[in-house]
């Protein structure tokens, strides 16, 4: 991705609209080198002054600024060799720096009052997280069933009491199949989480806290795209240690 090096340097100075930007950008790269300040804010619902303010923070005199560096870096990716094992290390200390910002207490309150905790991927990858989140989070003495298709989640919902939550986990937010899931969760008014990339999106709006985590893209030797999960991981390992901590304090009643 072309501006994680600057957003590496400058993270501390930006806020969740800056990465809401910077993703925009990164995930269309091609449109923004030639794309006017005024188009950029309404693609992500931002201002121009916004705008401006974001380039200023990663070190811009201005957009065009910003912009004439986009063609730049475009155009260098194609012959200069990027050191990705210097970006994960980096994708790594930005993923803990954005973690803070999450209401643990808030999550943890929420499983501790459940009877039940619902974890359902939207993808192969999305699904590995929410199988290795289910044993994680079996270490607190809960129920955690992992669903694995629409069909299952309607089975249940019937089911569930109204303290039992649903953590749903996508990369994108923005899966036709999504729909029907936070229709049906909203219909039966079921308490649910969404855990997504830093974009806005259509799961993020509906959910009633969404968690938003940082997954970069590796590209391959060959141009294939690689995207990374550990950041989904390392959230949930952080959310059981968060719950144990309230948990050896006395912050978490009985239900």
């Amino acid at each position: 991705m072309f501006l994680d090096e600057r957003i590496n340097k400058n993270f501390n100075k930006l806020n969740e609209n800056d990465l809401q930007i910077a993703h925009f950008i990164n995930t269309h790269i091609t449109q923004c080198k030639t794309m006017k300040i005024q188009t950029l804010a309404s693609r992500t619902h931002a201002s121009n002054a916004t705008i401006h303010r974001f380039t200023r923070k990663l070190g811009f005199d201005g957009y065009s600024d910003f912009k004439s560096y986009l063609k730049f870096e475009t155009e260098q990716s194609r012959q200069l060799p990027s050191d990705s094992i210097e970006d994960f290390k980096q994708e790594i200390e930005n993923t803990f720096t954005y973690l803070e910002r999450i209401d643990y207490d808030l999550i943890t309150h929420k499983i501790n009052q459940a009877e039940t905790v619902y974890l359902y991927g939207t993808g192969l990858a999305q699904m590995n997280v929410a199988q290795e989140a289910q044993r994680i989070l079996l270490t607190i003495h809960k129920s955690i069933i992992v669903l694995h298709d629409v069909h299952e989640i309607k089975m249940v919902l019937n089911k569930t009491t109204p303290k039992d939550i649903f953590f749903i986990i996508s990369l994108s937010g923005e899966t036709d199949q999504l729909t029907d899931i936070t229709n049906l969760l909203q219909l039966r008014q079921k308490y649910f989480f969404s855990i997504t990339t830093l974009k806005d999106n259509t799961l993020a709006q509906k959910a009633n806290y969404n968690i938003y985590v940082s997954s970069n893209t590796f590209y391959l030797a060959d141009g294939i795209d690689y995207s990374s999960f550990i950041s989904y991981h390392i959230f949930f390992e952080t959310l059981l240690r968060k719950y144990n901590e309230r948990q050896e304090k006395g912050e978490l009643l009985s239900r």
